[in-house]
């Protein structure tokens, strides 16, 4: 039984992912896939001859069905930082787990899964706030050592651009930009949140990867299928 993210072969295999047991069946002149734990099970007919599945963590806000693209942190020690100051953090973030299978000029999305609960909220006020993922994570100042099939890290760089000392107790994503990087050991992501005042900040996702060697991960929000989107998310009620 293999385990790991990467791009297999389309052919009878066995993957595991924590609770969840992946295995390509062939049958005949078609593959069958099926996902199975204590959750229940899925089931998949694919008809391709030369396609490969790839397995890949990906954004955060696909279960149980995308009902929001943004993803809310909240930080569990509350940081304090003084005007004109920038400094780097580390978080943790969830990990859902893509499956694609690609075969001639296009990649596809099959199946999306998880080892960790579910949680939403709501930032802002109930009139026009806004459908978050919820997630609650430590700011370290320091790399944290996570089981990457189920935590991602997340580098933020949190810089107070207002002329006051702030209080900062969460951070607000479009995850519709968020690059993901993948190795055996680690799911990474980089963003960056800039203070704008007490209450509000903009943050954005960046494209550099952690480390020499990691691969990128394939996209569900990709340009091709979101074409107008914002590089920055405004957050207007409170930090």
């Amino acid at each position: 039984m293999k385990v790991g993210y990467g791009v297999y072969p389309l052919q009878e295999m066995e993957l595991k992912f924590g609770r969840h047991t992946l295995r390509i069946v062939k049958e005949s002149e078609v593959f069958r896939y099926i996902r199975e734990s204590k959750d229940g099970r899925v089931e998949k007919v694919l008809a391709s001859r030369e396609g490969k599945i790839a397995v890949n963590p990906v954004e955060p806000v696909n279960l149980p069905k995308n009902v929001t693209n943004y993803l809310e942190i909240n930080f569990k020690n509350t940081l304090l930082i003084e005007p004109g100051h920038r400094k780097t953090f580390f978080t943790t973030f969830p990990v859902e787990i893509g499956v694609f299978t690609t075969g001639k000029g296009d990649i596809e999305l099959i199946d999306v899964f998880s080892n960790v609960n579910l949680k939403y909220s709501l930032y802002g006020d109930p009139r026009n706030g806004v459908v978050c993922r919820y997630w609650e994570s430590e700011l370290y100042t320091n790399l944290p050592e996570r089981n990457p099939l189920e935590e991602g890290i997340m580098r933020i760089s949190i810089r107070n651009n207002f002329g006051e000392w702030v209080e900062v107790s969460r951070a607000v994503f479009n995850v519709y930009l968020m690059k993901i990087y993948y190795s055996d050991e680690m799911v990474f992501s980089n963003a960056e949140m800039e203070i704008l005042s007490k209450v509000s900040a903009e943050t954005k996702f960046l494209m550099d990867t952690m480390r020499d060697g990691m691969r990128k991960s394939v996209e569900v929000f990709t340009p091709r299928k979101v074409p107008v989107v914002t590089k920055r998310f405004f957050m207007e009620w409170g930090v």
